[in-house]
């Protein structure tokens, strides 16, 4: 009886804290490293790093900044192995969407940083394009 009331106590409460051990040993991630940038300083620091456009592939054979790379939406992920991670990322898409900083906290997570994203994306590009 007294063993039965023991175990009452004793499992919930070791079970509550491994839980709370796993939980708190759980790896942080430092999303400092995303920063949004504007058009112009975007552009004056994107050539010191990789620059990754991450829309549609139609949509990047008609128009892309000059010097960027196509990895569309979250192709990136496949082709990790094309990307250095000892450089800065440099992300756009059309509109700066939900989907760029997705993708930057993923990068994140697989160890690149910084990740600096285009507000506005291509829409808000004041400078010349190349077109194809």
């Amino acid at each position: 009886m007294f063993l039965a009331s023991i175990w009452q106590w004793v499992l919930p409460i070791g079970v509550g804290l491994l839980v709370g051990v796993l939980i708190s040993s759980r790896k942080k991630y430092d999303y400092s490293q995303i920063v949004e940038l504007g058009a112009e300083e975007f552009r004056l620091n994107m050539r010191k790093g990789q620059l990754i456009d991450i829309r549609k592939e139609e949509e990047f054979k008609v128009k892309k900044i000059n010097g960027s790379r196509n990895f569309p939406g979250r192709s990136v992920f496949q082709s990790l192995h094309r990307l250095r991670n000892d450089q800065p990322v440099f992300l756009y898409d059309n509109t700066g969407s939900h989907q760029t900083k997705s993708v930057a906290r993923k990068l994140i997570k697989k160890g690149y940083k910084p990740i600096y994203l285009l507000t506005g994306g291509l829409e808000g590009w004041p400078y010349p394009l190349k077109e194809e």
